[in-house]
């Protein structure tokens, strides 16, 4: 009986969103200054940061597939995590005990490729779970910010911002991960038998894009990921050549603006029209590099953490919002793959091409150029960001219920203004 009320209570997806988040936390946002440290040069940090988005690009859509016809959320969850977690060890220790960057990458990308879908499913499995997800759902997501933030803490404290040290201390953090998906609330398949090959991978979520508004959200997901792979690949750059020492807990101060909005999602999704609320967020993407630039011509760290401070308003408004939103429009046997294919267009396929495209942008202006080209660099990210809002703001219109296609169900979201 203890058993039972312990396992499958709803404060897991809390604990899992806080772990999950930890172990990225401890290695991503220092990624650069540790291959850096290494003595690998912007070529080898490009592609390090390229693989892994890569490498996930189409394993989200498959294993939500799965989540969605055949298997429980919660045990796919435990497959992807623990199993990502060996190959994210292995991936640091080369970094650590190797000259070549080959066994590193090659690891680095094999985490990616079982480990993308993870992020997906937890927050399918917490949408499917929450009575009120327009409410409720901002307050079990802060917990992963928290993580990503205690974890960005931890490194700095322990001093070990520029070591292959963090990513070792990161797959030990999966693996708790991994079993605390076992106690997830029970979150069994929804969907029908697949249909062949092209519904296994997953790819009858394209079915989403029939509507509009739908439509024009992923499209804006997929180009305002562009720059914002310049984040966390270049700040941490930016930070250390202005002196900075504990880059990761500096890198913290955009989870702890994320953490304040993501206490007010459910006030602004009540209140706020989807697409002011979206626009608000874009608008935060392109004050956050005008800070970066403005910061980078007068030399000056105040600015370059406010605009830190920016990404978590931009980052929680655009994409947590746009989660919640997309769910509620989709039937329930293909909410997984619906959140799949988020991740797929924006952290795989905008990631991909926004690290090779700011990974030339930041050779041809920053490299030689000192301050003059970080200022450069960063006024013309952030007139991207601007670009991308005016796509959105003349593509959206926020039906209040979207066409329905007649095998797609589609439902408006309760208490979200269109």
């Amino acid at each position: 009986m203890q058993r039972g009320r312990i396992v499958g209570n709803r404060y897991w997806i809390a604990v899992v969103f806080f772990l999950l988040a930890a172990a990225p936390g401890c290695w991503f946002p220092v990624l650069s200054n540790v291959l850096h440290a290494k003595g690998w040069g912007p070529g080898i940090i490009e592609w390090a940061f390229v693989l892994p988005p890569l490498a996930g690009m189409l394993s989200p859509l498959a294993f939500a597939a799965k989540a969605d016809r055949s298997y429980p959320a919660e045990k796919v969850l435990f497959v992807v995590l623990a199993g990502g977690a060996i190959f994210l060890f292995l991936a640091f220790w080369f970094l650590e005990h190797s000259e070549s960057p080959v066994l590193f990458l090659t690891f680095l990308g094999i985490n990616a490729l079982v480990s993308a879908p993870a992020w997906s499913l937890l927050t399918s499995v917490a949408l499917s779970n929450l009575e009120d997800t327009a409410r409720q759902f901002g307050s079990y997501r802060v917990w992963g910010t928290v993580g990503w933030v205690a974890a960005g803490w931890s490194v700095s404290w322990l001093g070990i911002d520029q070591s292959a040290s963090t990513g070792m201390m990161a797959s030990g953090v999966r693996i708790f991960a991994g079993f605390a998906c076992l106690c997830l609330p029970h979150t069994p398949p929804r969907g029908g038998a697949s249909a062949g090959w092209m519904s296994s991978l997953g790819f009858d979520s394209l079915k989403v894009l029939k509507d509009r508004d739908q439509a024009v959200y992923f499209l804006t997901a997929f180009l305002f990921s562009i720059p914002l792979a310049a984040f966390y690949m270049h700040t941490p750059r930016h930070l250390a050549d202005l002196g900075v020492e504990r880059v990761a807990a500096a890198m913290t101060w955009g989870q702890v603006s994320e953490v304040a909005s993501l206490m007010l999602l459910g006030y602004v999704l009540m209140r706020w029209r989807l697409k002011f609320l979206l626009l608000f967020a874009i608008g935060c993407g392109v004050l956050r590099y005008g800070l970066y630039a403005w910061g980078g011509s007068i030399d000056s760290v105040l600015l370059i953490l406010i605009g830190v401070g920016m990404h978590g308003f931009a980052w929680t408004f655009f994409f947590e919002s746009g989660r919640v939103f997309v769910d509620r429009r989709v039937e329930p046997g293909m909410r997984a793959q619906t959140q799949a294919l988020l991740t797929l267009v924006s952290g795989g396929l905008g990631a991909v091409i926004g690290t090779k495209l700011v990974g030339g942008l930041y050779r041809w202006l920053v490299v030689g150029h000192g301050a003059a080209g970080w200022t450069t660099y960063w006024w013309v990210l952030s007139g991207m960001c601007a670009l991308t809002g005016l796509v959105f703001a003349i593509g959206y219109k926020g039906l209040a219920v979207a066409p329905k296609a007649p095998d797609v169900p589609v439902t408006p979201v309760p208490g979200v203004k269109p």
